[in-house]
């Protein structure tokens, strides 16, 4: 077969030629990490956790040269790689210190009896993983796989199949061999991955679209599922509010990696009493906005990680200026340093009528649709209004409207007045259309194991 050909989303230049792997080569592989996956359970917490502490401490080591290679393949600013590459190097520190916590239950049932709840790790773990943070994604969820005692097969999306190589590669030096594994391919290929029988576990985090098949492919075969999958996430903003705090909040988010993010507000809900303050203030941080490619100083916002992730964006964008919306800014940028490259200037897109893609859709880029409300259940009923409930984000300075509006809205995860930030001592996940399990925290660590149940009688002396 022919090799996959990764390339610079910033300039289309050729990057790596990555072997495809198929059905043969998946079962080899996920056979290999079961048998390591005994070994590796066999382990005592305590030794797993100065494991991943040494996993922990290789990746921080050559931070710098992941930075680049980062960059270049999925197509964030050396700021932004740094930062996820600092956050997948913290879930191994975070669950090094709870590994010898996925421990089980005691209790006395009277009579001379008592109940044994024991953990034990699930097996082999599939991961499939994005790529739009290719790193931390990964990270999520092998870091708690590692800890509960279980072995894992990531498929990455084949853009970003190199720099999960090379953080496998760290893992791979404190682990036994073959217990990490790494499987690159289209759809053929996660498909022989979830359905091998020995894959217990399956912990997914993509489009909707493809988590559904996902879902029905592991409830046919009864395997232990996680699903975070997309969003159109509401950003409420009451009748009185610290504008200048919000707007910082909104560009901090919501143009983040530019835009490719699946729990970032897509669509701002604004009181009309503040409405006109807020696109004046955004209009002007838009502007500052740098576009280009993420290696180059000063750079703020990168390309888009492909093409046809920019056209369908456009798509999204031009249906609702037909439809009566009114764009700020956008536009694909006109210099020649971007021309190779698949950059799209950030946008508002002011007044999208109900009947919008971008008020249904997920806009995985950077735009950001505002919506005009007159009162609190207005903001409810349209922050409610798409099949989505990943993440939500109300502000305002009377905090009992904007626990009200907090509690009533359809999502896993909700902030009030604060940053959007998902926080790793947190678990995270969806409602709705965007999936089912949690991540991080305990609730992660725990979703890694299976529980038994043993009643006894306690022998007396």
């Amino acid at each position: 077969m022919e090799p996959i050909e990764v390339r610079s989303p910033a300039n289309g230049t050729l990057l790596a030629r990555v072997d495809r792997d198929d059905e043969s080569s998946v079962s080899r592989k996920v056979e290999a990490t079961a048998r390591a996956q005994k070994q590796w359970a066999a382990l005592s917490p305590m030794d797993r956790a100065e494991r991943l502490l040494a996993v922990a401490a290789d990746t921080s080591a050559e931070l710098e040269q992941l930075v680049v290679a980062l960059v270049q393949e999925q197509g964030k600013t050396r700021k932004e790689a740094r930062m996820e590459l600092k956050r997948y190097v913290g879930p191994f520190i975070q669950y090094a210190g709870m590994a010898t916590g996925a421990d089980g239950q005691h209790v006395d049932l009277g009579g001379g009896v008592e109940g044994l709840v024991k953990r034990r790790p699930v097996g082999v773990v599939a991961g499939i993983v994005p790529w739009n943070f290719p790193a931390s994604l990964f990270g999520t969820k092998l870091a708690p796989a590692l800890a509960a005692g279980c072995g894992f097969v990531v498929k990455p999306a084949e853009s970003t199949s190199v720099i999960t190589r090379e953080l496998a590669d760290i893992v791979s030096r404190h682990v036994p061999e073959g217990l990490v594994q790494v499987v690159v391919g289209g759809a053929e290929v996660g498909d022989a991955l979830v359905r091998h029988p020995s894959v217990a576990r399956i912990a997914f985090t993509g489009s909707t679209a493809v988590g559904k098949r996902v879902g029905a492919a592991s409830g046919g075969e009864l395997k232990r599922v996680s699903l975070e999958l997309g969003g159109c996430d509401p950003f409420v903003v009451l009748d009185a509010v610290d504008v200048r705090a919000t707007t910082r909040a909104l560009m901090g988010t919501r143009f983040y990696n530019a835009g490719q993010v699946c729990v970032a507000p897509k669509r701002l809900i604004a009181h009309e009493a503040v409405a006109d303050e807020l696109i004046d203030a955004l209009t002007d941080r838009l502007e500052r906005i740098v576009v280009g490619d993420g290696l180059e100083e000063g750079t703020t916002m990168g390309p888009l990680h492909t093409q046809a992730g920019r056209e369908h964006l456009e798509q999204q964008i031009e249906d609702a200026v037909n439809r009566g919306a009114t764009l700020v800014g956008g536009g694909r940028p006109d210099d020649r340093a971007t021309e190779k490259g698949w950059f799209l200037r950030p946008a508002l897109l002011l007044d999208p009528q109900p009947g919008a893609r971008v008020r249904q859709e997920e806009t995985f880029g950077p735009v950001l649709s505002v919506v005009r409300v007159s009162d609190e259940a207005e903001a409810i009923a349209v922050a409610n209004e798409t099949p989505y409930g990943l993440g939500a984000s109300v502000w305002g300075t009377d905090h009992g409207a904007a626990l009200r509006v907090a509690d009533a809205m359809d999502a896993g995860y909700v902030w009030v007045n604060t940053l959007g930030r998902v926080y790793d001592e947190l678990p995270f996940g969806g409602v709705k259309q965007s999936g089912f399990g949690r991540e991080h925290g305990r609730d992660a660590l725990l979703s890694y194991t299976e529980a038994r149940t043993v009643v006894q009688r306690v022998p007396t002396r």
